[in-house]
């Protein structure tokens, strides 16, 4: 090509000379054996006239001026984002740069697409065009907050070699982290003990979603775990995803994504206690972050915002609430809550017991077994266990994690 267009420039200039001195030109000719029209000729003869074979050259078609091209500061100041939020553990695309341009109060901020389109031009993104569009996805989400939960775990590594977990559990409308826990493995412990924080910060959801995990549901193998009776017995409705269609939990598997990233961008932990610290920091920093998921908005705001208006259609009548805590085992077996003396047995002396009371009606919990259900008799300030004195003395339990 460019060998053409310095052929062309050169017959060109052969014929621009031999019009200057003089001799007649056929431009009808001269543009037919060229091929460049009258309007091409004419600009060149002008520029020849003006400048000679300089002026035959090709010139750049670049505007003198574009209004709209971004500032060296804006550019600057996108890269720098970018670099922080990457140092950070944050996701770093073009919408999570302008929601951190607009937080520092940059202005003007530019649109995504332009702002993805600078860094593919810098080379610091690579073009995906055959990456699945998300108006592709068949989307769901809860109408208000607190009607479902998600619940997930990940494996990490401490900087010892330790495996552990992470629970994650999150709001599903809101995209809330409501707890997280670091746990030595994923088992049904460690995701009642995640379950009870959350429900003793935010009271109780209408359901909670999880996969087909043991830790979670044993209804693929028949049969119903302890996580699935603790559910029930606090009336919260237990549901899980299709077998080998993590899809239904999509929230919290791309969560998963965020928190690793966060996480390799820091320290790693070397042990649990500090490790749990850090998903202490992560879960704050997230729920305050503007979110792809929810239009921008943050989690804290979306939940406030999302929750569901009751009617009061007994304006007399009032909704029991559940409130929750924790109680030591005294060396009899027995533990004060709610101004009584419950018996939960001998065996479970020392022990921390997690208490739910609903209007009266007790559950205790060590870890993610139901110790004791009961409804408290206001007539009397000693609950006994109602078995028989003596027999057997059963095994203490222990309150080491394992």
């Amino acid at each position: 090509m460019a060998q053409k267009v310095i052929s062309m420039q050169t017959k060109l200039a052969a014929v621009l000379a031999r019009e200057s001195a003089g001799e007649v030109v056929s431009v009808v000719q001269v543009c037919a054996n060229l091929g460049i029209s009258r309007d091409t000729y004419y600009r060149y003869r002008r520029r020849f006239a003006a400048d000679g074979v300089d002026g035959l050259i090709a010139r750049s078609r670049r505007p003198h001026h574009s209004p709209r091209r971004l500032s060296g500061d804006i550019q600057d100041a996108i890269v720098a984002a970018r670099k922080v939020l990457a140092e950070e553990g944050w996701d770093n695309g073009a919408i999570s740069i302008r929601a951190r341009l607009l937080r520092d109060g940059v202005d003007p901020v530019p649109c995504t697409r332009t702002i993805h389109r600078l860094l593919l031009g810098l080379g610091l993104v690579s073009p995906t065009p055959g990456k699945r569009p998300r108006s592709s996805y068949q989307r769901f989400e809860f109408p208000a907050t607190d009607d479902c939960w998600q619940i997930d775990a990940f494996e990490h590594t401490l900087s010892g070699g330790q495996v552990v977990v992470v629970f994650e559990l999150l709001d599903d409308h809101s995209r809330y982290q409501v707890a997280n826990l670091a746990w030595p493995s994923e088992n049904g412990a460690g995701a009642w003990t995640c379950v009870a924080t959350a429900i003793s910060r935010y009271g109780q959801p209408r359901m909670l979603l999880s996969d087909n995990g043991l830790a979670f549901s044993g209804a693929r193998r028949h049969r119903r775990v302890s996580f699935e009776h603790n559910l029930h017995a606090l009336g919260i409705k237990a549901i899980t995803s299709r077998p080998y269609h993590p899809q239904t939990c999509g929230k919290n598997e791309r969560g998963h994504q965020t928190i690793q990233r966060w996480l390799a961008a820091h320290h790693t932990a070397a042990t649990m206690p500090e490790l749990q610290a850090q998903l202490d920091t992560y879960r704050t920093a997230y729920n305050q972050r503007p979110h792809q998921g929810i239009g921008g908005d943050t989690p804290t705001r979306r939940r406030n915002t999302g929750t569901r208006p009751m009617p009061d259609t007994n304006p007399g009548a009032t909704t029991p609430d559940t409130t929750t805590g924790t109680a030591t085992v005294n060396q009899r077996g027995q533990l004060h809550t709610a101004g009584a003396l419950i018996g939960v047995g001998s065996q479970w002396a020392g022990t921390t017991l997690t208490i739910f009371n609903t209007d009266g009606h007790i559950l205790l919990f060590h870890r993610d077994t139901l110790v004791r259900e009961l409804t408290l008799d206001p007539n009397r300030k000693f609950q006994p266990t109602g078995k028989p004195r003596g027999g057997t003395r059963l095994t203490r339990i222990s309150d080491t994690v394992n």
